[in-house]
């Protein structure tokens, strides 16, 4: 028994080594959001195309919980969700639209292809974009991606 917990703290003290200076040569691994535009569905983006686009151009739709929203949502967002009133979120939406018509929207929510990012944007886009004039999208890679940004 004592030469089998000899051998494990051996193996652990080697593998955190090997792990340790694998780490200080290579780095820490890529968690990033792999995004290829030209693969992925219509009305998805990648945040790296979003990047390209002038500010003053995006509104942010964040279609998250409000806890979530109001916790860490994008400076300036507006929160649209489908677990809420939709009709008053509705009014903030548009309400953020008159301040300054934006041509593109952009949402998001916990993940990659979430169903509340997808529903939200399907409705803005039947309901709203034909007659004002904007785009809306789905970011791809979600808050995550947001986040690896900072």
């Amino acid at each position: 028994m004592k030469r089998f917990v000899f051998s494990l703290i051996g193996v652990s003290l080697l593998s955190a080594a090997a792990s340790f200076i694998t780490y200080k040569v290579i780095g820490a691994p890529d968690r990033s959001v792999a995004c290829d535009q030209a693969s992925l569905p219509e009305h998805f983006v990648c945040l790296a195309t979003v990047r390209e686009w002038p500010d003053d151009e995006i509104l942010w739709v964040d279609a998250r919980p409000r806890k979530d929203w109001e916790k860490d949502g994008v400076e300036g967002s507006v929160l649209v969700n489908d677990q809420e009133d939709w009709i008053d979120l509705e009014f903030d939406f548009m309400s953020k639209m008159n301040e300054g018509l934006k041509p593109r929207v952009v949402v998001y929510c916990n993940q990659s292809g979430c169903g509340s990012s997808k529903y939200v944007a399907e409705q803005l886009r039947q309901r709203h974009a034909g007659t004002f004039g904007f785009q809306v999208f789905v970011l791809e890679g979600g808050v995550k991606a947001l986040r690896e940004e900072k």
